[in-house]
């Protein structure tokens, strides 16, 4: 399913066109490249992560998180209904 998110992810970046969304888009897909390097998988960790790859405020990153949420969202159904 990993492989297949990841895939999926980068037909994202089309809609994440404006600044801050591309910043935080860019650093989500960081992680996910970097995810066997990172040591601690927690949250507040990762919104650390985050707001240091990004220069953003952690309100600012939910913000723009919240719209990659919604795509996951129509992903994970697609993925739980056998359409991927």
């Amino acid at each position: 399913m990993i492989q297949k998110l990841k895939e999926e992810m980068e037909t994202w970046e089309i809609d994440f066109s404006k600044d801050a969304e591309k910043k935080v888009y860019d650093a989500v897909i960081v992680l996910f490249e970097s995810a066997d390097d990172i040591e601690i998988f927690n949250k507040k960790a990762i919104y650390l992560y985050l707001r240091e790859l990004t220069g953003m405020s952690t309100k600012q990153i939910v913000v723009q998180l919240n719209k990659m949420r919604e795509r996951y969202k129509e992903f994970r159904y697609d993925w739980d209904n056998g359409k991927i």
